[in-house]
């Protein structure tokens, strides 16, 4: 006996009018505060119904299933009412033809989102997503294809479902598309699209979601490999005057499926079926099969097929997932080994722990059910099962059901930061209704002005003359990996926001809005800004004169004209016409009075002193204590806040927790007047600067600005020279490796290539971004801290050090750094150069990948071992896995580890002019931390071990599956 499945019918149901069901679909759908939809008693809690485009406020069907419409979920696309349905939820769909297939200035395709969130939706739950489709007798479209059907895209989530098929011109004939998955926030989405730019409008029916418990064998497999299922086919075999389907029924309980999984009927003759009327113990099963389902068993002569095709046509992944089922029904098999089987794929045993006997496993009427993987079809893309009896057996094989699913790995969505920011600037831009779902997954199927990248995130928002009126919403500034911008051409209204987090942005066009206020000073300190065009808007005010000083070095181009009331800081005139004719009147007579009264009291002064200066001796000059005041101010006022002695002491609580000691001096911890709290360093007596190096190193330090260096708030210069920095809680990259704290919760693998990440970032910015170059000198993990969100910051650079360069020039300077972190040529020859620096960070590379201090003592042997010299050894002998820290259990991926050896063996290569710049010591260290998500997110099926093999200098390594 055959069942054969055409590449029409692959993965969908064809329902026809006898089955005399109002049969619905699959589902996710946005569920706001504002959608009531009412449970009646006799529907499983958590169903949830949508016929889409339907007029209707809600109903039940015979079924006992509550339906919705989908009007508070979506006003996209049009609704479309089709004549002579089979079924009520048929009778309209929902048609996204409001596009031309792709829009913006970006190659994505517009995707139409219904967004599921209700009680029962949270990461990590599970549901049945079941999805239907009808194109009516006379669709409103005809497809494009010379086939006759439409074709369009269906997405879950991150990930693309499948290409769906859809006929018309039949009422009894719809198409009904079913996966399972997991939740991975507390909503899901469901989208459509078109395939191609000039592919079929994509349209829908209706919508289902049915929670699935995790006790499932196929929710466990989903667990087991994160992979999403694809249901492909679930059978049962009946009389030929028996159902059509089975599923849930509010009125039959008992011979329903309580989980609404959608049984389709295969007729069979009564020669080939066996049937009882007992009952079928169902409960020992973890499937929650209907019971009524296994009370039909078919069988014929001495092999029983399955023959599905085409299936690479249908699906991107060749694993399938296969479960079936079983029930002993036959009164004649009383004893074990009477029916043993074997099945087989494609010829390949699957059963390889021995033949299926059901009555020796379970007994007589109880269910039983085998599941297996399935890789790949054959070469003629083919799928065959084969059910056949052992020599021994007396009764040929059978079958009571089976599922067979595609499964496809699962996408992790966009991080919930990046979609937190995106969703508040949709909504400042009246933009929420008409893009829904990840704003860069699928790929391909993105936000059509969003630039997405896999390592960054978004990278740029690209809504040039979109008109779309608003304001520019704060959120922007937490998309922090931002290069460009480009809100041109907008209508928009209200002041520029803060960007000042976003220190990767290299182009702003806010140019042809109605923003108003001042050019904000933070503009000035984006050191990768290389174009700002601020033209035609209402701004006013002075023009920040450190933007007109890159202007003019030709290091930005800035584009202000149009704004009426912008004011360069030479403009007297335009300054001045600023203020109102009264104001100005009132002005010129103050500084009148002001100036004769000065005049007065000097000369009054000045006439004093004459006569007494000959009755006393003049004054010492006294030292320098704060020269930042009035035109002599060393500082700009706004760079950084100057604390008195006092007011340090107060912060402290007269210096009462030290939380450390550095080259620079001790380091105490401290609270500002505002609740900040701040980590204030103090110099030490004998530091060999005078007050006014130090304000001019701390100018320096001011104007120095990225996320991955720990950002100067202030300084003192009264009694000692002070330094306040930003406070990191969760100390030193040094204490979270060999502290108290590597035992109670050693660092993953995953964040430790993020603070690399992280650092290599910050040391980038120091040589590439500052004019001149700043030489950090004493990269360790000591100097590289972590705030509370685990981010990495750099510390102790450029203070009491003469460590800029110009160009590729080396500069002869006294030796700095640490033992072990030290680069080699710099410690002989004392020549200071970026390549100091790149390897002082190859020695933080080998020290996180190993657990072990740049200079540290095997317990075993007296003598301090070298740590790169130590890994290296182990290194040229392939055997790096047993250089990894044993704290992480192995729990990391081999390609990932791999990838940073080679950046650090990279880093302490000699001589010096080999090493990688940091530029590409980021770029690395960037593929290091992807193969690890990517890692993280598709787990090999069953319990995978990973182990290091080789025995060259390049080593290779090995990945069980």
């Amino acid at each position: 006996m055959e069942d054969h499945s055409s590449v029409s019918c692959s993965t969908v149901f064809r329902l026809t009018y006898y089955t005399k069901i109002s049969f619905v679909l699959a589902g996710i759908a946005l569920l706001q505060a504002t959608l009531l939809w009412s449970s009646a008693t006799s529907q499983r809690p958590g169903f949830l119904s949508i016929d889409c485009a339907s007029n209707t406020e809600q109903y039940t069907d015979h079924y006992g299933i509550n339906w919705v419409p989908d009007t508070n979920l979506t006003n996209e696309g049009r609704k479309i009412e089709l004549s002579n349905s089979a079924h009520r939820v048929l009778k309209t769909m929902r048609l996204f033809d409001d596009d031309d297939g792709g829009s913006g200035s970006s190659s994505a395709m517009k995707k139409y989102c219904y967004r599921l969130s209700t009680a029962d939706v949270h990461a990590g739950a599970f549901f049945l997503v079941r999805v239907g489709m009808w194109a009516g007798i006379a669709p409103p479209h005809m497809p494009k294809g010379d086939d006759n059907l439409f074709r369009f895209k269906l997405m879950v989530d991150a990930d693309t479902w499948r290409e769906v098929e859809v006929s018309y011109g039949d009422r009894f004939d719809w198409s009904v598309y079913e996966a399972y998955v997991r939740a991975q926030r507390n909503s899901i989405d469901v989208c459509l699209a078109r395939s191609s730019p000039d592919g079929d409008v994509p349209f829908i029916s209706s919508l289902e979601l049915r929670p699935l418990p995790p006790s499932l064998t196929s929710i466990s497999l989903i667990n087991a490999t994160n992979r999403f299922l694809i249901l492909h086919r679930r059978r049962t075999y009946v009389p030929l005057t028996g159902p059509s389907l089975t599923r849930y029924s509010s009125s039959d309980p008992a011979s329903s499926d309580s989980l609404d999984r959608i049984w389709n009927s295969k007729t069979v003759s009564n020669s080939s079926l066996n049937t009882t009327e007992s009952a079928i113990d169902v409960t020992s099963q973890h499937d929650e099969l209907p019971a009524n389902i296994l009370q039909n068993t078919v069988t014929t002569g001495s092999s029983f097929n399955l023959n599905y095709s085409s299936l690479q046509k249908l699906y991107t992944t060749n694993t399938y997932f296969a479960e079936f089922y079983f029930a002993e029904i036959n009164p004649s098999v009383i004893a074990s080994g009477l029916r043993e089987l074997n099945i087989l794929a494609n010829g390949e045993l699957l059963n390889k722990d021995g033949p299926i006997d059901v009555f020796a496993a379970v007994g007589a009427n109880t269910a039983y059910a085998f599941s297996t993987i399935i890789q790949s079809p054959n070469a003629t893309d083919q799928l065959n099962f084969t059910l056949i009896p052992t020599t021994s057996a007396i009764f040929p094989p059978f079958l009571g059901a089976f599922e067979l699913f595609n499964t496809k790995p699962i996408t992790p969505l966009t991080d919930a930061t990046i979609v937190g920011g995106i969703e508040k600037i949709k909504t400042s831009l009246g933009l929420s209704t008409r893009y829904r779902g990840d704003p860069c997954l699928p790929i391909g199927y993105g936000y059509s002005w969003v630039n997405c990248s896999m390592a960054s995130g978004i990278t740029a928002l690209l809504l040039s003359n979109y008109n779309t009126g608003g304001k520019i919403s704060t959120a922007i500034n937490s998309l922090t990996m931002l290069t460009e911008i480009r809100l041109n051409g907008n209508g928009l209204q209200g002041e520029i926001p803060d960007m000042s987090a976003l220190a990767n942005l290299k182009i702003l066009d806010l140019s042809n809005n109605k923003l108003s206020g001042s050019i904000p000073n933070f503009l000035a300190t984006l050191k990768n800004l290389k174009l700002l065009n601020l033209q035609n808007n209402d701004l006013s005010g002075e023009i920040p004169a450190a933007l007109l000083l890159r202007k003019q070095a030709s290091v930005l181009e800035f584009e202000y004209s149009g704004n009426s009331h912008l004011c360069e800081s030479t403009d007297e005139e335009c300054l001045s016409s600023l203020s109102s004719p009264s104001k100005k009147s009132s002005t010129r007579i103050i500084i009148g009075v002001i100036i004769a009264v000065v005049v007065l009291v000097s000369f009054a002064i000045g006439l004093l002193v004459v006569c007494r200066f000959h009755k006393k001796k003049p004054s010492k000059k006294k030292p320098i204590g704060r020269p930042c005041t009035g035109n002599n101010r060393v500082i700009p006022k706004l760079c950084v806040q100057e604390f008195s002695f006092d007011e340090i002491r107060d912060a402290t609580n007269n210096f009462c927790t030290k939380l450390g000691q550095g080259g620079f001096g001790p380091v105490y911890k401290g609270c500002l007047q505002d609740g900040r709290q701040v980590a204030i360093k103090v110099a030490y007596d004998f530091s060999h600067q005078g007050p006014k190096e130090f304000l001019n190193e701390v100018d320096l330090l001011s104007r120095v600005h990225h996320r991955n260096l720990v950002a100067l708030i202030g300084y003192c210069n009264e009694e000692k020279l002070i330094l306040v920095y930003e406070f990191m809680s969760n100390g030193s990259l040094f204490d979270c490796l060999h502290g108290p704290s590597l035992k109670a919760a050693p660092l993953s693998w995953a964040t430790r290539l993020q603070i690399l990440v992280d650092a290599a970032e910050g040391l980038e910015y120091l040589h590439r971004s500052c004019n001149p170059p700043i030489i950090h000198r004493d990269i360790k993990s000591s100097n590289l801290l972590l705030n509370d969100k685990m981010e990495a910051k750099l510390s102790d650079f450029g203070i009491s050090r003469k460590n800029m360069m110009g160009g590729s020039e080396s500069l002869n300077t006294p030796l700095m750094g640490t033992m072990g972190y030290m680069d080699p040529e710099y410690f002989s020859g004392e020549r200071l150069t970026e390549k100091v620096d790149v390897y002082s960070f190859g020695v933080l590379v080998f020290e996180v990948i190993c657990g072990q201090r740049a200079v540290f003592q095997e317990s075993w042997s007296p003598e301090q071992k070298n740590l790169v010299e130590w890994a290296k050894a182990f290194i040229d002998r392939g055997a790096i896995d047993d250089i990894v820290d044993v704290s992480l259990n192995g729990q990391y991926d081999v390609r990932s580890v791999r990838k940073a050896v080679e950046v650090a063996v990279a880093c302490v290569g000699i001589p010096s002019p080999n090493r990688p710049k940091m530029t590409d010591v980021c770029m690395e260290l960037r593929e290091a931390e992807r193969l690890e998500l990517e890692t993280g997110k598709r787990i090999a099926i069953g319990q995978p071990t990973v182990k290091f093999a080789g025995g060259d200098n390049n080593s290779t390594y090995l990945i069980a599956r």
